[in-house]
């Protein structure tokens, strides 16, 4: 669906051929509901164990209970999303954040550890509530054709929001404790603004973002959009067919489990292995780890374009083989400077694959996107509450190399679960891409 230019070559393809016209308010959303991901993860850590003084399993408590309030979410919102109207779902889940973010600042100035922990439980609660909605209304707002550059395009929001957030958070922080260094209500100030950008951007997505506008084909030959009723009988058609899907659902969702698993076994780790055995200096290391995750943010829509344009099998496989090498020299490396490239590209090649798979997840089915997405923020909570277990464990018993070791075995032997369960679903998927010319 490319313009031909005057002088024989194709210009870019124009935004009305890859998003509807409201798209812009639904990435909106995302930079004002990121403000507070970075500086509520590092100060909320850096209060109960530098200020309170609890010990360090009250901190990784903290982060469980976000988790299990997002695990918990998980269970019901696909089922929502898929039922109800996502605008307001969107809404209720940025609104629940902006109530945590207003309890832990309570808690704060109360130094209340279980309100901490209420709080993050209902941060967890709203996060998932968020995320899932929104990532349906994404798939119905984009072609599928664009579908990975429309994901890179709320990444890069999300990077710019945590950017933002970041400067003004610690601005705050810093200046207050310069100024009233007793003052509580000051130096955590921050963390109420946040909560209201929540607010304020749940209530701009409910104005502007008109959930009854799909994407629509420019050329009907490729619309994808079936009824439910022909989505069904594709699926049901006879008890081979459905047989088959359920096969490559199955390989293909313990992939997913197993990889969510792999990536808490090692990633909460790549921190201290640095600070252990490259630089002890914990300013220096995260002077060079947050403008990682933002250069990868920030090169997010490119990376988006690039997963549109390129084979799934190809992709999953090179990259994970590239991943695999990767994780291999950063726990080699003995330079800060190269462990920040490595990084970089680490998680370059990580949302490459994201891109890859939440395309291609989409277009499985239009009845049922919001369990698939449900079904895979589940799978991440798992793994993220038994990977770091394990992976720590593996640390203590055998090595520091070892979870790293075990986790590039483990990511090189998932290729063939991705492989093959795309494969099988490839031909029944609702919006197919392979007569793209």
């Amino acid at each position: 669906m490319q313009l031909p230019s005057k002088n024989g070559k194709k210009n870019s393809v124009p935004d009305p051929h890859k998003f509807t016209s409201d798209f812009n308010s639904v990435i909106f959303i995302v930079l004002w509901n990121s403000l507070g991901f970075f500086f509520i993860e590092f100060i909320m850590n850096y209060y109960i164990f530098s200020i309170l003084h609890y010990p360090p399993y009250n901190v990784g408590l903290f982060f469980s209970f976000i988790t299990s309030g997002g695990l918990i979410s998980s269970l019901f919102i696909g089922f929502l999303t898929d039922r109800y109207s996502k605008r307001i779902l969107v809404m209720i889940g940025s609104f629940g954040r902006g109530l945590s973010y207003f309890g832990l600042y309570i808690s704060i100035i109360l130094e209340s550890l279980v309100g901490m922990y209420i709080s993050a439980f209902v941060l967890g609660l709203g996060a998932y509530m968020f995320w899932n909605p929104l990532d349906s209304i994404i798939s119905e707002k984009s072609s599928k054709y664009h579908r990975s550059s429309a994901f890179g395009k709320r990444r890069f929001a999300l990077g710019m929001g945590m950017l933002i957030g970041t400067l003004v958070g610690f601005t705050i922080f810093s200046v207050a404790n310069v100024i009233t260094p007793d003052n509580t209500f000051l130096i955590y100030g921050a963390i109420p603004i946040f909560g209201i950008s929540n607010f304020y951007a749940g209530i701009q997505f409910s104005r502007k973002v008109d959930e009854k506008m799909k994407f629509i084909y420019p050329n009907i030959d490729d619309d994808p959009l079936i009824d439910q009723e022909e989505e069904e009988s594709i699926k049901s058609s006879n008890n081979s067919s459905n047989f088959v899907y359920f096969l490559g659902i199955v390989i293909l969702f313990s992939g997913f489990l197993l990889s969510a698993t792999n990536y808490g076994f090692y990633r909460p780790y790549i921190q201290t292995y640095v600070l252990t055995y490259i630089n002890s200096n914990a300013e220096l290391v995260a002077s060079f780890y947050l403008p990682t995750a933002l250069i990868g943010a920030l090169i997010a829509p490119k990376i988006g374009t690039l997963a549109d344009k390129i084979n799934t099998y190809y992709a999953i496989t090179i990259a994970s083989i590239l991943g695999g090498v990767v994780t291999w020299l950063i726990i080699n490396s003995g330079n800060l400077v190269f462990f920040a490239v490595l990084l970089v590209i680490d998680n370059t090649i990580m949302l490459t694959v994201g891109f890859v798979f939440v395309n291609f997840l989409s277009r499985v089915s239009v009845k049922h996107r919001g369990k698939i997405f449900g079904l895979i923020t589940i799978f991440e909570s798992i793994g993220m509450i038994i990977g770091p277990f394990f992976g720590g464990i593996v640390w203590l018993i055998i090595s520091p190399q070892a979870p790293f070791i075990i986790s590039i075995i483990v990511e090189w032997s998932l290729i063939s679960f991705f492989v093959i369960g795309i494969w099988i679903l490839n031909p029944h998927l609702v919006e197919s891409i392979e007569n793209k010319k």
